[in-house]
């Protein structure tokens, strides 16, 4: 026998299939407690409501009834929860006893990032070319991007490695970021502190996007590690 437990973020908990006096016992016990904590600590950013399903059968966890402080923890951290996943519970008040490893399934429904309409290879993405979507994550493909603020942000100006169809999943495998310096590009590099600011120039000995660390060769032939700070300006390198 499964039981469903839903929990959107109020944390209100049903049971599916058992009656009810047993959820309420069931959503009682320190290790259900211990597990719906988890779950929320893990879950993705974007989550608008979510459910788990516990699949290990309740009488394996029989050794667990009378114990009152439960520690619950993932045996592999997951990369975004959703899913299966597998969970060891062990008792704080007993001193040697061996954890209990039980298997619950999280559906959770949140926002991630589509593209707005067909996008061809190396396009520059625009505000306008993402928009966000709600669904099951648990069905996405594993590189998706979730509709954070922060993601937003951070995949506008990136190009994409191939084309992409409208309402496509925008995932982190396919977006590159633009090389802004090219070999032989001039620099201009910028060094500022506390009452001073100097500027060079130079050549670039190697190519890159915003954010990445190059070479850069200077008039007096000496080569100097830069970070490139914008097309054609770059600062020297922490």
């Amino acid at each position: 026998m499964r039981i469903r437990f839903w929990l959107p973020l109020s944390v209100c908990l049903l049971a599916w299939v058992t009656p009810s006096s047993a959820a309420s016992t069931i959503g009682q016990a320190p290790w259900h407690q211990a597990i719906v904590a988890l779950v929320q600590q893990h879950l993705p950013a974007t989550t608008t409501k979510h459910h788990f399903e516990l699949i290990t059968p309740i009488a394996a966890l029989s050794s667990l009834e009378n114990c009152a402080n439960v520690a619950a923890r993932f045996t592999r951290e997951p990369q975004r929860l959703a899913g299966r996943t597998m969970i060891e519970l062990r008792c704080n008040d007993a001193n040697g006893q061996n954890p209990l490893f039980v298997q619950i399934d999280v559906a959770v429904i949140g926002e991630y990032l589509v593209v707005t309409r067909d996008l061809a290879a190396n396009h520059t993405l625009s505000r306008q070319d993402i928009t966000m979507k709600q669904g099951d994550l648990s069905q996405l493909p594993r590189y998706a991007l979730l509709a954070t603020p922060t993601e937003i942000r951070r995949v506008v100006g990136q190009q994409l490695r191939r084309s992409l169809t409208q309402h496509s999943v925008l995932q982190e495998n396919l977006l590159t970021r633009p090389n802004v310096v090219n070999y032989g590009d001039e620099l201009i590099i910028e060094a500022s502190g506390k009452g001073f600011q100097i500027t060079r120039t130079g050549e670039a000995m190697d190519t890159g996007s915003i954010g990445d660390i190059i070479r850069v060769r200077l008039n007096n032939r000496q080569l100097l590690r830069v970070e490139i700070t914008a097309a054609g300006r770059a600062r020297p390198a922490q």
